[in-house]
This record gives structure tokens, C-alpha cells and sequence, in this order.
């Protein structure tokens, strides 16, 4: 497996006339990567499938179960703790298996590593950009990143950290209407009037509970082909 530098440099545009030079932290291969990464290359996806492709929020949710109806198979490729870095480090084995259509949730974990917007956006573009090129018939949709609840989360390294979400997400948004795909709002289904997500819905402020999810296929279900 290929491993992204641990530390890379980008250039962040603040303005037109200022530039500042910022140190990203990449790293993503950690164990719990690497035991996930193990597991996927025992279960190959088959052709056509429904792909969920994320980080622990994709993780945890039983697709297979929700969407067992599907014609199509369905496939989860969620991976705790992962970023737009490991997701992009991974996306050979998705494309590879022609999927019939890929959903990617994730930025939750960028905003967790301070990442500036334009690192996670380019990221996403790549892997969007990857997938056109190696599997131009998998419809791509690209799902808003859910806010969190910070007055129930613990870490210090979620603190402050959803007031970013809401400009992350235009960008996402934006980004689907310039490379021609869809983008799908969730938020609604889990925040308040205040973008913060709602305290019924989560069991530490960030993971959504079991039940939750139901209510997420059922959006789907009425917006895309399932």
C-alpha cells in the first residue's frame, strides 16, 4: 500500500494578495486502517454494487441490512478515524470493482486535524476525478458532512470544530455542480435550527445511533436509485 507523506506542505490562498505556507498533517495508515484495509482485501466487491465510502460514520451503518431489498449488492466501506487522505489512499480497489454507484460521506475527521477546506476539497476532487476516469459509469454522489454536538463530545480535538462544517460543505457542494455530480444534503434530517446535531439522534456528540440510519436510506431511497 501506498503511504502519503506524513506531513506534506500546501499553499492556502486567504486572499489574493497573501498566501501562507501550512503544514498538513496526512497521516491515515494507523492500525485500525491497516486491520480494515486486511479485511476489504478478503471480501471483494462484486461488479454493480452500492458502495458506502466514509469513515466510522459510514462504518457503523448496516447497509447491507437497511438496503437488503436492493437488486443491487451493497457494499460498506467505511473505516473509523479515516480522512479525505486515506479515502483517496484506498480508492483503486473501489473503482476497480466498476461500482454501480458510490456514496462518500466524510470530512468530519479533516475538520478533527484542522485541515484547511481546500485540502479536503482537492482531495475530494481527486477521488472523484479517479473514478470518472477508471469507472465512467458509476454514478457519484457526494453526501454532506454531518455536523457534531460539541456539548456532549469529550476531545479536546473536536472543540470549535462545527462552526466549520456548514462552509465545508458549500465548498462540497460546489464542487459536485462544477465536476457534474450529486450532492445530497443529510444535515437537515439530523441538525437543529442552530446546525448542531440533535442530542436524539447521537450517543457521543459526533456517531449518529443505530436507528438514525434507518431514517438516512429511507432519505436516500426517495432521492436516488437504490
Amino acid at each position: 500500500m501506498k503511504k502519503l507523506s506524513l506531513i506534506i506542505t500546501a499553499i492556502v490562498f486567504f486572499s489574493t494578495a497573501q498566501a501562507q505556507t501550512v503544514k498538513i498533517d496526512s497521516n491515515y495508515a494507523n492500525w485500525y486502517y491497516q486491520q480494515r484495509m486486511e479485511y476489504f482485501a478478503k471480501t471483494p466487491i462484486p461488479k454493480n454494487a452500492i458502495i458506502f465510502l466514509g469513515n466510522s460514520i459510514t462504518e457503523r451503518g448496516e447497509w447491507q441490512e437497511l438496503l437488503a431489498g436492493s437488486k443491487y449488492p451493497v457494499v460498506n466501506r467505511g473505516i473509523g478515524g479515516d480522512n479525505s487522505f486515506g479515502i483517496l489512499a484506498r480508492i483503486d480497489e473501489i473503482v476497480a470493482a466498476k461500482p454501480k454507484a458510490v456514496y462518500l460521506m466524510d470530512g468530519i475527521n479533516d475538520q478533527f486535524r484542522k485541515l484547511p477546506h481546500e485540502v479536503t476539497v482537492y482531495n475530494y476532487k481527486r477521488i472523484i476525478r479517479k473514478i470518472k476516469q477508471q469507472s465512467p459509469k458509476t454514478k457519484i454522489y457526494l453526501e454532506s458532512c454531518l455536523p457534531i454536538n460539541e456539548s456532549m463530545t469529550k476531545e479536546a480535538y473536536t472543540k470549535d470544530r462545527n462552526v466549520l462544517v456548514p462552509a465545508l460543505n458549500q465548498k462540497i457542494k460546489a464542487l459536485a455542480e462544477v465536476e457534474g455530480v450529486i450532492y445530497i444534503d443529510i444535515c437537515p434530517l439530523f441538525q437543529d435550527d442552530k446546525g448542531v446535531l440533535k442530542p436524539e439522534f447521537t450517543i457521543d456528540g459526533v456517531h449518529l445511533k443505530a436507528a438514525a440510519y434507518i431514517d438516512w436510506v429511507k432519505f436516500l431511497k426517495d432521492k436516488t436509485e437504490m
